[in-house]
């Protein structure tokens, strides 16, 4: 084991990103979300008769610390763009690039509908 490796002990945890990853950012934060349409019918007296619920899929947000080659590549990803994370082809809904006297971060959120299929 390398020096600085990370040993669990007692109850065996999911550590890390499990699987998460965008680019060659080094990642900080990564969170996954179901997501999808959900419309209430309601009756006379506006009791909930029926839930449609369509359009599933995941939604990601991921942030990293960007390395100095990604940069431009980060200044470049517009909403509605084509990104892979996580291996998957999604659909950049935001992205934010965070620079100060220290390291710079970008924070990228982006949708995946299981209907639909992009091409990065």
């Amino acid at each position: 084991m390398a020096a600085g490796d990370m040993v669990q002990i007692g109850t065996t945890v999911v550590v890390g990103f499990n699987g998460l990853t965008y680019g060659t950012c080094i990642m900080e934060t990564a969170s996954q979300e179901a997501t999808g349409d959900t419309k209430v019918i309601r009756g006379p007296n506006n009791a909930t008769l029926t839930i449609l619920e369509s359009d599933p899929g995941e939604q990601y947000t991921v942030e990293g610390i960007l390395l100095a080659a990604d940069l431009t590549a980060a200044r470049a990803l517009i909403k509605g763009a084509d990104v892979s994370i996580n291996s998957v082809t999604c659909r950049c809904l935001s992205r934010s690039i965070g620079v100060g006297r220290e390291e710079a971060k970008v924070t990228i959120t982006a949708i995946k509908e299981a209907s639909m299929t992009y091409s990065a």
